[in-house]
């Protein structure tokens, strides 16, 4: 039994997948973060009259931060493998599909999609709907 998606659901699941690689580049930056301790110090520090370097010095505050980070990592990294996952198990023109719709910088209509991929408009958008359900 195939249980369809919400609307809302439908338009989350688009919303990360536009989004993934963005999702999968801050996930790295934030474990990079982790593992040099920069702990969201993202600017140079030119601070030479010795005042204060704008660093967290408190230790609670930088746990805090760290198990912050690591909430988002992990949330991110659930969300990039779910979609990892699912890619995997499409074939080669559902995986085109993803790609024109989602990730292509020129944003397409579907109209262009459905030609590029030889079917019509209206199946292509039928195959981003089924396909998400597998999700």
């Amino acid at each position: 039994m195939s249980k369809r998606l919400t609307k809302a659901q439908f338009q989350y699941i688009e919303d990360e997948l536009r989004h993934y690689h963005e999702t999968k580049n801050e996930m790295e930056r934030l474990r990079l973060n982790v593992i040099t301790g920069s702990i969201y110090r993202e600017h140079v520090d030119e601070n030479i009259g010795g005042s204060s370097s704008g660093g967290i010095s408190n230790q609670v505050e930088q746990r805090t931060l760290l198990l912050d980070m690591d909430q988002q990592i992990n949330r991110m990294n659930k969300v990039v493998g779910a979609i990892e996952k699912t890619i995997s198990n499409l074939n080669d023109e559902e995986k085109q599909l993803i790609h024109f719709r989602y990730w292509d910088r020129s944003k397409p209509t579907w109209q262009y999609i459905g030609h590029k991929l030889k079917m019509d408009e209206s199946t292509a958008r039928r195959s981003v709907r089924f396909g998400s359900e597998r999700l």
